[in-house]
């Protein structure tokens, strides 16, 4: 089995489309590949795709794949946090101004 993946981004807007929009999900039912394609999908990473990923088929319920696509779209944002260092001061209480003698 091929374990190559779409980039993030197509498959949350793969997600998406497949769980709000019902002539999208007729398309890829009947042919994945060009709907994959009508997303911005490259060629390249399409025909890089698992063939069996590929064929025709059944899709689940649009809940389910609503649900994939929220923890798809949480897990993007586990992804990209970034720490934010605290700031220490060591001369707190001391005036930043200038000095008088």
């Amino acid at each position: 089995m091929n374990s190559t993946r779409l980039q993030k981004e197509h498959e949350l807007n793969l997600l998406k489309k497949l769980s709000t929009d019902d002539a999208y999900r007729a398309r890829f039912e009947a042919s994945p590949s060009d709907a994959l394609k009508e997303i911005g999908v490259p060629d390249g990473a399409v025909s890089s795709l698992d063939a069996q990923a590929l064929l025709p088929g059944k899709l689940a319920t649009k809940d389910e794949i609503a649900r994939a696509h929220a923890k798809l779209d949480a897990e993007n944002l586990t992804d990209h946090a970034c720490m934010v260092w605290p700031l220490l001061r060591v001369n707190y209480g001391e005036s930043s101004g200038p000095k008088s003698d």
